[in-house]
């Protein structure tokens, strides 16, 4: 029977880089693990029964805005072993954040058919540090204002068809620990929690297994944390 208990999740630092979540994992708790190296964390998870992994992989591995990360052909190849591994819903592939879609409508459709199980996707929030990464790297800044316009958002939203949704405006969103996580580990679910972002819909079920979080080493330029 299942229960009400708490779900770690890796949200504030990639499980590859920061890695406080693994006695929360080895002592049976279930966990929800969110990496851009499927390639690394492969051999770190040894548990089946309490885990979901969430492989982020946008096509831009290996490029200016992904510069320390493995390719897509990499990352699927990988994010398929883990399907093979976990069984394909535990295992989620998550593009996010989608950041030029003009020039990868064509890419996305093809990472999308990639999936064995859940699609995620959110697109990139363009902070104002984030903003001058990319004119800094000599890129193209992706938009103008914070978030992706409506129009182009909900355009991919149904091109991809319809995949789950995290936290964007205008879009139903499907949170990463809720109801259908819940189901999936086989613990009870809790109240929406207070206190989070804007069009989150987290539940209070929710732990940060990496935390105090470290900045991350990857050096992903549309990352939220502010350059020192």
């Amino acid at each position: 029977m299942s229960k009400l208990e708490s779900i770690g999740i890796t949200e504030k630092a990639d499980p590859t880089v920061n890695k406080r979540w693994l006695d929360w994992v080895k002592a049976g708790k279930p966990a929800v693990l969110v990496t851009k190296m499927p390639r690394l964390l492969l051999p770190m998870v040894s548990s089946k029964d309490n885990v979901i992994v969430h492989c982020t992989i946008t096509g831009l591995g290996g490029t200016l805005v992904e510069p320390n990360i493995d390719s897509a052909e990499v990352s699927l190849r990988y994010y398929h072993e883990f399907c093979r591994f976990l069984g394909a819903d535990r295992v989620v592939l998550r593009i996010d954040p989608i950041v030029y879609v003009d020039d990868f409508r064509g890419a996305l459709k093809s990472l999308a058919a990639e999936a064995e199980g859940a699609v995620r996707i959110s697109f990139v929030d363009m902070y104002p540090h984030v903003r001058r990464r990319f004119e800094v790297a000599g890129l193209v800044v992706p938009q103008d204002s914070f978030h992706m316009g409506y129009a182009l958002r909900r355009e991919v939203y149904e091109a991809l068809g319809r995949p789950e949704v995290c936290a964007e405006p205008g879009l139903p969103n499907i949170p990463c620990v809720g109801v259908k996580a819940c189901r999936v580990l086989d613990v009870e679910p809790s109240q929406v929690r207070g206190g989070q972002r804007r069009d989150c819909g987290c539940l209070s079920n929710k732990v940060e297994l990496c935390y105090p979080p470290p900045k991350c080493t990857y050096g992903c330029l549309y990352c939220y944390w502010r350059d020192e």
